[in-house]
């Protein structure tokens, strides 16, 4: 059950994330603004990491997967999403790669050999259903690309979420997370514009505001991850497009409609077949 509500506050800060980078990214590129957010989460992580250190031991094998995580996640799954964003509308893009909960529940029982249970496939498959009411409106063409690379991006995280119950019992949560923003921060700063580096925006919402709060997400779900294995907890995280709908209705003053209404059902009751599982 801890695990459950970790990983529902971790969605619940990646929601608040939504609303900061949305800000940092109005004046710069998606990797400027990447870069910042990564660039601060990273330096959070630091001094956890310190202190954590001499307790982790690195294998070649933990190095690996640590890269293959790192790029998979933070890398290619996001970069597939913004390419998604660019050749879809959001209706076609968010729903399509909010369907990795599903890859996470089924992926589990090839890799891991994890039992299939019921409840945990229905509940993913609810939360896609959930962000689909509210955000799938038809609004323009859906290009074959775009769609593509919105269900390239929800397998990419799909794979990379998997990897953390392997590292997360080889390494310190501190560890584990700051050495994979650390090899992404490594690739964004090859992409990150030189001329938008000191963007006042940019570094104080992308950076220092939706750093922390990647910083808070990513921690909470990684515990989340070791206390209750990925394929039991990755659907709450999933909903974070359901917790910034509700955001803007209390932060920006929208109303609710009903959209928002049966999406918020679907995600409760979603969590209650989670909860209730034997």
């Amino acid at each position: 059950m801890l695990g459950i509500i970790l990983a529902l506050v971790a969605s619940i800060c990646w929601a608040f994330n939504s609303i900061a980078y949305k800000k940092g990214v109005s004046e710069v590129s998606v990797f400027t603004a990447n870069f910042h957010r990564t660039l601060f989460a990273t330096l959070y992580f630091l001094p956890f990491a310190i202190v954590d250190l001499p307790n982790s031991h690195f294998d070649l094998e933990t190095i690996a997967v640590l890269i293959v995580s790192a790029v998979l996640s933070f890398y290619i799954g996001d970069l597939s999403y913004m390419a998604a964003l660019k050749r879809a509308p959001v209706s076609v893009a968010l729903p399509a790669s909010s369907t990795y909960p599903v890859y996470v529940v089924l992926l589990s029982t090839v890799i891991y050999g994890a039992t299939l249970k019921p409840n945990t496939l229905l509940s993913a498959l609810l939360v896609i259903l959930a962000v689909y009411v509210i955000y799938g409106k038809k609004n323009g063409d859906i290009s074959p690309s775009g769609l593509f690379f919105a269900l390239f991006a929800a397998i990419s995280w799909a794979l990379a979420i998997l990897t953390l119950d392997f590292l997360s019992d080889r390494l310190p949560i501190s560890v584990l997370a700051f050495t994979r923003m650390l090899f992404c921060l490594l690739l964004l700063s090859i992409t990150a514009k030189r001329s938008e580096i000191k963007n006042r925006d940019s570094t104080i919402y992308a950076g220092i505001i939706g750093g922390f709060l990647s910083f808070a997400g990513i921690a909470v779900f990684i515990t989340a991850i070791k206390l209750s294995a990925s394929w039991n907890v990755v659907q709450p995280s999933a909903a974070s497009p359901v917790f910034s709908a509700l955001l803007a209705v209390v932060l920006l003053k929208e109303k609710v409609d009903l959209r928002l209404a049966v999406g918020i059902g679907i995600v409760v009751f979603s969590i209650l077949l989670l909860l209730l599982q034997p």
